[in-house]
């Protein structure tokens, strides 16, 4: 049985475990790195005033005593870590000062991270006071893998912190729902193992046009948004995953399923049988064998876009200018898609002839 421990725990020493490798994130459950730029300065202008912020859970990991799974209190972990390595300004615009704090100087120095350079830099004073800040902290010990999802999807079911389809995906470890995150991550290119180091959470993490944060994934040139069908901020809240899953639904399923929140709510809730229909058709399916064929009718739909000049494929689909997201007419023509190259097995031979048909079919369609 689980035994929880609170303690508080200097920020120094936290910096410390992340440096040494003993913070882990589970991308199974957690969500990528969202927190804005003023998200993260209230947070560091908090712990300056010594206001109390809320406390980070962790559990300790089975098989490697002293090193720590993240169940809540990523995004504050890392907007912490993040300011030590002066990835952004306080409030006030003063960045660390990495010669006032030798540990994170020297992996500047061994390219750990790339400094930035300011003039205006925080005292040696206010360094210490932030390294010398306790963070309230519980850690779970002797947890096993259940407990420790029941306790994250409890903790987020309370506090309505995740899009609806991050919940979903956090709710249930299942082939289903392996299979949705596994394709989802090749389309954006953010694939990685399921559990990954803190400091390596930005090089799976978005970033959007007007919030530069140094992530490696930009939103611009991703699929999804490279095409108009979803907005940068629906990729970060994960509506990418929900596509997918309301098209894998369909097409493993045999069925059409509604277009609701309802809908997809069932397949993920392992007590409704349509959890159990689902979970029955992609063990007949394979989900291996789903995968290939979704990422095979992207790159022929981006054919399609890319013959005789580029072209988004909302700007082909829609004669009139739109900057609306499109995933359910999106929906449809995969499945059309899907129903000629995979079921009936036809080849496309003329990608500018599809294109050409393709050319304000949103009038033609009923979705």
């Amino acid at each position: 049985m689980a035994e929880l421990l609170p303690q508080t725990t200097s920020i120094q020493t936290i910096y410390s475990w992340f440096t040494e490798g003993k913070i882990f994130v589970n991308r199974r459950y957690q969500r990528k790195l969202v927190w804005t730029a003023i998200e993260k300065q209230k947070l560091i202008e908090s712990i300056q005033k010594k206001y109390p912020i809320p406390a980070v859970l962790l559990a300790e990991r089975e098989n490697d005593p002293g090193t720590y799974e993240i169940i809540d209190g990523l995004q504050r972990l890392h907007a912490i870590m993040s300011f030590i390595e002066t990835g952004y300004e306080s409030l006030d615009g003063k960045r660390f000062n990495l010669d006032a704090f030798p540990t994170a100087k020297n992996r500047a120095d061994e390219g750990k991270f790339t400094a930035v350079k300011a003039d205006d830099l925080l005292s040696q004073r206010e360094v210490t006071q932030l390294l010398d800040y306790s963070l309230a902290m519980s850690i779970m010990r002797n947890a096993t893998e259940n407990e420790i999802n029941d306790v994250f999807d409890r903790i987020n079911t309370y506090g309505h912190r995740l899009s609806d389809q991050e919940r979903r995906q956090a709710g249930i470890q299942n082939k289903f729902s392996n299979m949705v995150r596994d394709i989802a991550c090749s389309i954006r290119g953010d694939v990685s193992d399921d559990i990954l180091l803190l400091e390596q959470m930005p090089s799976i993490s978005i970033d959007l046009p007007l919030t530069k944060h140094g992530y490696q994934i930009q939103s611009e040139e991703v699929f999804w948004v490279k095409h108009g069908i979803l907005r940068s901020t629906d990729l970060r809240d994960s509506m990418d995953e929900q596509c997918i899953a309301d098209i894998a639904a369909c097409i493993v399923g045999g069925k059409l399923i509604d277009r609701s929140k309802d809908a997809l709510d069932q397949i993920y809730n392992n007590e409704d049988d349509e959890y159990s229909r689902i979970s029955s058709a992609i063990n007949v399916y394979g989900e291996g064998k789903f995968s290939e064929e979704f990422k095979f009718c992207i790159q022929e739909i981006t054919k399609v876009c890319n013959s005789d000049g580029d072209i988004k494929l909302r700007d082909l689909i829609f004669t009139k200018r739109t900057t609306n997201a499109f995933p359910a007419i999106f929906a449809v023509l995969f499945i059309a898609f899907h129903e000629l190259l995979i079921k009936e097995n036809k080849k496309i031979n003329n990608y500018k002839g599809i294109k050409d048909n393709l050319n304000n079919i949103v009038t033609r369609l009923d979705t």
